[in-house]
């Protein structure tokens, strides 16, 4: 009769009997059905061929001189690498409680000699599929735990987006508000210091004040603009071109106060070259935003925080922040764009503002790095494809010709 389970080609059977015959018998036989086996005529030997190389499935004798098959089994399971493999005991022991034993000490199955080959061969096949099917189910569990720690992710960072949306939506309710009670007054503020100033002469002090009260009143409105910009809803999809110095100047408009107390100087460098980019720019603010509030807040002492612009060798356009902080320890460069991921007290940092940034940059075509080997403080890169560059239409009164050459006639 044909088993009922189709065997596993080339599986790795160890075999361990002390008797000469019943080894050879068994090896043949298997070998015959296209198993691969390593006959072993000892226990000791058998837990020493086990550990050099798992096998798939182990025939146990249980009578063997120096360690019986008990001791074998108990060895194997006692071993994490061999825990999994199935045991088949072999024996001419037919007492009920010897096969007790064989099953307490973890054997999957018993067989007494003399055997019938095909039932030992049945027997095989049957546990061999089974831990098959076991170590698939392990790889699925296995996945499957992958795939949710994963979505998890997926569901927490998506969570803290949707706070951090309705934080900003929140925001745009309140600014709105403000621009509508401040504006009007300013407004008002500005127009009569400036009619004052008309009448007043530039070296008397009422002038002076006067100039004093317009230049502060401006610089509110400017603030109450400037908060519209970052609370106002702009599709990702829409950009045009930003000069990123002024987006500079936007940032520190807001955040400009944090850094005089702390006596931190903010300057810019950018090359009268570096293009403006086709970006969104309420989304760079936000970046900027994120970079120079990190640096200020990395800052313990006076000092510089700069952003510059530059063209790498593959022409592709970086905007770096750099502080003189503390620094990124390299062992964490790696993690600090992972949402969550702060080195901040509890209470202090969330963790998205950085992870926020990174997939506002990556969005944009680009990417962002901790610049490697920087010892004396932090430097952030973000690189742009040169493809963002803005590259303005000549004017409409020009010929094909004059595009082409750079010429226009007089």
């Amino acid at each position: 009769m044909k088993p009922m389970v189709k065997p596993a080609p080339a599986a790795d059977i160890l075999v361990v009997d002390d008797t000469p015959a019943n080894l050879n018998l068994l090896c043949g036989m298997l070998k015959g059905r296209g198993y691969k086996t390593r006959p072993v005529p000892s226990g000791p030997l058998a837990l020493q061929a086990a550990r050099a190389d798992v096998p798939d499935l182990i025939l146990l004798d249980i009578s063997m001189p120096d360690m019986d098959g008990f001791e074998v089994c108990e060895a194997l399971k006692a071993d994490p690498r061999l825990q999994e493999v199935p045991v088949i005991f072999i024996s001419a022991k037919t007492d009920t409680l010897d096969k007790v034993r064989a099953f307490a000490l973890g054997g999957v199955d018993y067989v007494t000699k003399p055997f019938q080959f095909e039932e030992v061969y049945a027997r095989v096949a049957t546990h061999l599929e089974i831990r098959r099917q076991q170590r698939e189910l392990n790889a699925w569990n296995q996945t499957l735990e992958k795939k949710v720690e994963e979505r998890t992710r997926e569901l927490r960072e998506a969570e803290a987006q949707m706070v951090h949306a309705e934080k900003m939506a929140s925001l745009g309710i309140l600014t709105g508000g403000v621009a509508h009670e401040l504006n009007n007054p300013l407004g008002g503020i500005i127009g009569i210091s400036q009619l004052l100033i008309l009448n007043q002469p530039e070296d008397e002090q009422l002038g002076q004040d006067l100039r004093t009260i317009c230049k502060a009143a401006i610089h509110c409105s400017e603030i109450v603009k400037n908060l519209l910009r970052f609370a106002r809803k702009s599709p990702a999809e829409l950009r045009e071109p930003v000069d990123f110095s002024d987006i500079v100047s936007d940032v520190s408009l807001l955040i400009g106060h944090l850094f005089h107390i702390k006596n931190i100087e903010l300057r810019r460098e950018f090359p009268p070259d570096f293009p403006r980019l086709l970006v969104n720019p309420p989304q760079m603010r936000q970046v900027l935003l994120n970079l120079l509030v990190n640096s200020q807040q990395a800052m313990t002492h006076a000092g510089v925080v700069t952003v510059r612009g530059r063209r790498d060798e593959a022409g592709d356009l970086v905007v770096e922040v750099e502080d003189q902080g503390p620094g990124v320890p390299p062992e964490i460069a790696d993690k600090i764009f992972d949402p969550f991921f702060t080195t901040k007290p509890e209470g202090e940092g969330t963790g998205i503002g950085l992870s926020v940034t990174s997939k506002i940059v990556f969005e944009h075509g680009g990417r962002i790095e901790v610049a490697p080997g920087k010892t004396d403080g932090a430097c952030i890169l973000m690189t742009f494809p040169a493809s963002l560059a803005f590259v303005p239409a000549p004017p409409e009164s020009q010929t094909t010709e004059e595009k082409l050459t750079g010429r226009q006639e007089a």
